[in-house]
């Protein structure tokens, strides 16, 4: 009989190459990790390792094995969560990740029901930025991401993961009350920002990246860029007090802050997406399908409270995640 930990040892270094990322992933020593792989090659009977200089590498036997351990891993893990949900218990934890503003107005919304509804789940919460987010999701590392994308800058598909579009909101312009260009209420065109000052997320992120395009694309030029933050709390208060401009999304909620208006894009409709990210099948857990709905029920509720956002994909428009997989 395969030990399961054993296995999951030997997947986890074909997934990560080395035995000292592997024991940083499981929680060991790296002398663990070669035990519990030198016993696996034992119980198997062929060489499941070998040794390049000073690395271990996977044989063919090795990665044949690595690949099967994936399905009987995960039907393990199928099997405790079908029989508590036998039992009537939607039991054990479910690791989720997302950004700021999904997190205050989706995420934490739901916790107090899934809490009540099952007493036996527990819910881990990270709040990070997307960067690595869904290679830690194919590695198992979590069990649920929730992104943002943009109508300028959609993600591609995964094929190991499915991808739920929750809600679709309006990009606008945060600009100083007292801007010459925020006067008359009308929408602003890009171009007429050239030469204004700007705030956005740290190079890299989705929100600086926007920008940079956004700018080049609708208004032909690039971004004088003064602040950078991913904080949207910290962009409100720069907008307000820094005489700079910034583009950010309904749920910031930038109006709500003194001394800065929002105005319309009079260039183009810019988005962005909410977007819930699992590994395909992995649904069929009762904890993880749980946890998906009431995710789901939460957008729900915030469409309905806040009309300018859409659930889902706006009429006409095309699912950034066509086919099997995609909603």
């Amino acid at each position: 009989m395969l030990d399961l930990e054993r296995l999951r040892a030997l997947r986890e270094l074909k997934l990560r190459g080395t035995v000292g990322a592997v024991a940083d992933a499981l929680g060991y020593t790296p002398s663990a990790v070669s035990q519990q792989l030198a016993q696996l090659q034992r119980e198997v009977g062929v060489p499941l390792v070998e040794r390049v200089g000073r690395r271990l590498r996977l044989t063919r036997a090795g990665e044949v094995l690595a690949e099967e351990a994936d399905g009987l891993l995960a039907a393990a893990q199928h099997a405790v969560e079908a029989s508590l949900a036998a039992s009537g218990r939607v039991a054990g934890t479910v690791r989720v990740v997302g950004f700021q503003t999904a997190l205050l107005h989706v995420l934490s919304p739901a916790l107090p029901g899934l809490a009540a509804e099952y007493p036996d789940l527990v819910v881990e919460i990270l709040d990070e930025e997307f960067q690595r987010m869904l290679q830690a999701l194919v590695l198992q590392e979590i069990d649920v991401v929730v992104t943002d994308e943009y109508s300028h800058l959609p993600r591609p598909r995964r094929p190991e993961l499915t991808a739920e579009v929750l809600i679709t909101e309006p990009m606008r312009l945060a600009m100083p009350a007292d801007h010459p260009l925020a006067a008359s209420g009308d929408p602003v065109r890009m171009a007429d920002l050239a030469d204004t000052p700007w705030v956005t997320g740290h190079p890299g992120t989705n929100h600086s990246d926007l920008l940079d395009r956004a700018c080049v694309e609708l208004g032909g030029f690039r971004p004088r860029i003064r602040i950078r933050s991913n904080d949207l709390l910290v962009l409100r208060a720069m907008v307000a007090n820094a005489g700079a401009v910034s583009l950010m999304p309904d749920l910031a909620l930038a109006e709500r802050e003194t001394g800065v208006v929002v105005r319309d894009l009079a260039d183009a409709p810019v988005r962005r997406r909410m977007v819930m990210w699992w590994r395909v099948g992995a649904e069929v857990r009762p904890s993880v399908r749980a946890v998906l709905e009431a995710f789901r029920r939460s957008a729900d509720e915030l469409v309905e409270r806040r009309p300018g956002l859409v659930r889902g994909i706006p009429a006409g428009e095309r699912s950034p995640f066509p086919g099997p997989g995609g909603e």
